[in-house]
């Protein structure tokens, strides 16, 4: 991703938009990318599961946008190697903790760096899985007003930026967030009632874990 002045300082200083954009561009590729350890990575294999996929994901990018870890990111190295370090660390410290108590070796490192470099394979599951998931979209969209459908067109289709979308739609940046979010948890619900993302919520810039306390 191309990092400016301005994106790289709303980064470091965590504030959401920034936070929000850098999500937005390197989701995608993360979660290829744990889905090749689940495929290829021997010892990663409940990564299979769309839920502990997308738990992967979430830990990777909390634990990238921590404090410290947005204070040594220099917006020079490429973003995708400072994530992949990141989810590097992560699937090791799960193999340590679930598959290989007796600690990690050499040959468990290598395969960790081969997986992250490269996508999943093809596989007939997982592809009936997207081709559902691209049908109840579909479907999603046939339900929105003609304004939810231009809105999630410019955003979640040509991935513009929200003052892109707002000046195109003919709103205010704040106004477009509000339309967007109230967007997402439309869509996470329609999901979950079909089987999908349950024990997720829609909090500002992506879903997150709904708290089981009280």
């Amino acid at each position: 991703m191309a990092w400016d002045r301005q994106l790289l300082m709303g980064f470091r200083e965590g504030a959401p938009d920034a936070l929000a954009e850098v999500f937005r561009q390197n989701a995608e590729l993360l979660t290829r990318r744990l889905r090749a350890a689940a495929w290829r990575g021997r010892g990663f294999e409940r990564l299979r599961s769309e839920l502990e996929l997308e738990n992967a994901v979430l830990e990777v990018f909390a634990r990238a946008f921590e404090p410290r870890a947005r204070g040594v990111y220099d917006g020079v190295r490429p973003f995708e190697h400072f994530l992949m370090g990141i989810a590097r660390n992560f699937l090791l410290e799960e193999a340590r903790i679930r598959e290989h108590s007796a600690g990690i070796n050499r040959e468990l490192e290598e395969q960790v760096e081969r997986v992250l470099m490269q996508d999943a394979p093809v596989d007939a599951e997982q592809e009936l899985v997207d081709r559902e998931l691209e049908g109840l979209l579909e479907q999603f969209k046939r339900s929105l007003s003609p304004e939810e459908l231009q809105l999630f067109d410019l955003r979640f289709t040509q991935e513009l930026g929200q003052e892109e979308a707002a000046a195109r739609i003919g709103l205010s940046r704040i106004q477009l967030r509000r339309r967007e979010l109230a967007l997402k948890k439309l869509l996470l619900e329609f999901l979950k009632e079909r089987g999908y993302l349950r024990g997720l919520e829609a909090a500002g810039w992506t879903f997150v874990r709904r708290s089981t306390g009280s």
